[in-house]
């Protein structure tokens, strides 16, 4: 099954992806950092692009029509208007439109489309639900459905909740199939965050030290590891005693996010913690591809 990733970032989904048997062949991004690092991991084609002026058929021109079995993809929705002064609110004024032209070009059987949960309750200008605008904009050819789920229930060591919005195209009247696309496993790993102290330092005494701060308990799953990890550590912080506290390395990182040791991420310190936190945890990718392809061949 062929696959096309936008706003693919470093490249989480589609390692996911690929290890669970689906062949991603082209990736887009707008972060040029995230697609050299894309490059360094995957031969797939990957373009540094901005959606909003790259459109479906110029991809399609460059893999000469390959049949798209699926889309994904985790597109900001809200926040970023594409144009003037319009609802920056409104999904339909956002990077998810051009998921959607994607959606409506190519036709694949299926897509999944992942996001933050707050999605579910964002409102416009007008005090229209979003989700309720992306769900009408997604459901015109596709048999749609919300799941929400929590990375650690699907191997990955981090409590990280997402939403993923996955449809089925209607010709192929399988709505039946989306009811349990994706459960969680059953049998939950038990997680070692950190099994060898390294970059030790020792943290500076602040006023209100600790405020915001988020100590991991090393025998369980991690805080969410945001994009902004690099500004100061808070939201997940290895503590030793009242004196002695750190981040967490680059490394572990990518082992909370499910990334390979050897995943290659390319860019200085700050640019590589962006790429990790921004991307989706490989591991939960991987049962999403699990699950996109006993769907298809039911």
């Amino acid at each position: 099954m062929n696959a096309i990733d936008l706003f693919c970032g470093c490249g989480g989904f589609s390692q996911g992806l690929k290890d669970s048997g689906i062949n991603v062949i082209a990736a887009i991004d707008v972060w040029d950092k995230a697609i050299e690092s894309y490059k360094q991991n995957f031969n797939d084609l990957a373009i540094c692009a901005d959606l909003s002026t790259f459109g479906p058929e110029k991809l399609n021109d460059m893999f000469e029509n390959k049949r798209i079995d699926i889309l994904v993809g985790g597109p900001p929705c809200c926040g970023f208007s594409m144009a003037g002064r319009r609802d920056k609110k409104d999904p339909r004024s956002s990077l998810f439109m051009h998921f959607c032209e994607y959606l409506n070009y190519h036709e694949p059987k299926l897509f999944m489309m992942e996001n933050v949960l707050g999605i579910l309750s964002m409102k416009t200008e007008n005090s229209e639900k979003s989700i309720n605008i992306i769900m009408e904009q997604l459901g015109k050819k596709y048999d749609c459905q919300i799941h929400k789920v929590c990375a650690s229930d699907y191997e990955v060591p981090q409590n990280r909740n997402r939403v993923i919005i996955v449809g089925i195209h209607k010709d192929l009247k399988m709505s039946e199939s989306l009811r349990d696309f994706i459960s969680p496993i059953l049998e939950k790993q038990e997680h070692i965050l950190v099994k060898e102290v390294t970059d030790w330092y020792t943290s500076k005494k602040r006023k209100n030290e600790g405020f915001g701060a988020q100590y991991l308990d090393m025998d369980k799953p991690s805080y969410t590891i945001p994009a902004r990890y690099y500004k100061d550590g808070y939201d997940a912080l290895v503590k030793y005693d009242e004196t002695c506290v750190r981040r967490l390395t680059p490394l572990e990182l990518k082992r909370i996010q499910s990334f390979p040791d050897d995943f290659v991420l390319v860019g200085n310190n700050k640019e590589v913690i962006m790429q990790i936190g921004n991307a989706i945890p490989c591991r939960l990718a991987y049962y999403l591809g699990q699950s996109a392809i006993n769907t298809l061949l039911q």
